[in-house]
Order: C-alpha cells, then sequence, then structure tokens
C-alpha cells in the first residue's frame, strides 16, 4: 500500500454522498495502465500533476507494445506504451523513469 501518495483526481461526490471520501480513510487508486506517461530525464514543464519517480522493474517487449512494471514506494505500477516509444526511451531494468497520469485518468474506490 502506498503511504501519502501524491495523487490529484477530479472528484464529483463528496463525503456526504460518499462515505468512502471522508478525510482519513484509505481509497484504491484505479487507472489504466495505457493512461501512464513515461518519460526519462524529464527537466521541462508540463501541465500533468501526478508524476511519480519510479525506477524499472522489469519489462515485456512484443511487436507493437511493451509493458513496463515500475516501482514506485512498495508500489508496483504497470505502463504499456508502443513498442516505438520504448525503443525511443532506451528502457532498461533499474532506470529512473517517471511515470505520469492525467488527473481526469484517475478514478479513486472504496478500500477493503
Amino acid at each position: 500500500m502506498v503511504q501519502n501518495c501524491p495523487i490529484t483526481s477530479i472528484v464529483i461526490d463528496t463525503p456526504e454522498s460518499a462515505g468512502y471520501l471522508a478525510i482519513g480513510n484509505s481509497v484504491k487508486i484505479l487507472f489504466k495502465e495505457t493512461e501512464v506517461v513515461l518519460a526519462k530525464a524529464f527537466s521541462g514543464t508540463i501541465s500533468l500533476q501526478n508524476k511519480l519517480d519510479c525506477s524499472v522493474h522489469s519489462f515485456e517487449k512484443g511487436k507493437l507494445l511493451c509493458k513496463i512494471i515500475l516501482k514506485f514506494q512498495n508500489t508496483r505500477i504497470a505502463s504499456v506504451i508502443t513498442r516505438n516509444a520504448f525503443d525511443q526511451l532506451d528502457i532498461q531494468e533499474n532506470d529512473l523513469v517517471q511515470a505520469m497520469i492525467k488527473t481526469n485518468e484517475i478514478s479513486l474506490a472504496t478500500h477493503d
């Protein structure tokens, strides 16, 4: 479980309409692995708010797509990117990368 994860999300519900949103409660953070953008040695300014410093744990290369398993704190995050992007980034195990996810792609759910 990720503690104090620096993630932002757009939420329409309130603690009154969805009790799990009350301050102090744990929530699940959900997003599609195809929505995780990767960058190496990124030094510019970007509008994406959810930026997580990760290391590459492992990867599976396909002909069209690649699945990269990232380590963020004590949690694994998956990213699926095109093979072309994977090759351009020259991703290797243990590389430091930044995983980025748009705020509107994050959903919250009750943590059971």
